[in-house]
């Protein structure tokens, strides 16, 4: 799962489309969803080794809200399905900024078999601190320093874009987990 940070890193993306000074963008959301299957559970870790199809594995951390963690067995198969979002807003000046918030939620099934929902959203203020429109770049800082770069998609959006503006972005995700028995 990404964080704040990865919120900021996707600026290139975020600035570049601000058509205009006020107006709120919302990218499409994606969803993307996998089955795989649980090939090692370490209890101590709270940790899973889920293998696709395909030969690829991903390692998943179970939080402490996840209270039927062990009722997962080896061979079971996990449904993930997952979305992310982002919202992005290009500030006036002199307005002041929201509140920086992290939220996030878990909430876990009722079903036989185990499985949750986990979602997490983050609001960060970011200023511009730098556009290069010949590099097609932009440069931001976060409140706590962080300072990052990125090339934009389609240059000529810098246009409308300099330095000292305020951006506030959210980030959103979420993710459902299914279990099924291997048969």
């Amino acid at each position: 799962m990404r964080c704040a940070l990865c919120a900021i890193a996707l600026i290139g993306t975020i600035a570049a489309s601000q058509a205009m000074r006020q107006k709120t963008v919302i990218t499409p959301g994606e969803i993307e969803t996998a089955t795989m299957t649980i090939r090692r559970i370490d209890v101590a870790k709270r940790f899973v080794v889920l293998r696709g199809d395909d030969g690829s594995e991903m390692g998943v951390f179970a939080p402490p809200e996840f209270t039927r963690f062990n009722e997962l067995q080896m061979g079971d198969r996990v449904t993930i399905t997952y979305y992310e979002s982002i919202v992005y807003q290009l500030r006036r000046p002199h307005t002041s900024r929201p509140a920086v918030s992290d939220e996030a939620a878990a909430t876990e099934s009722r079903a036989a078999l185990p499985g949750a929902t986990f979602s997490h959203q983050v609001t960060e203020s970011v200023t511009v601190t730098a556009v290069n429109r010949d590099a097609g770049s932009i440069t931001v800082k976060s409140r706590d320093g962080r300072t990052v770069s990125r090339r934009v998609q389609n240059p000529s959006d810098l246009d409308v874009v300099k330095r000292g503006d305020h951006i506030d972005i959210t980030y959103t995700e979420a993710l459902l987990a299914t279990v099924a028995r291997a048969k």
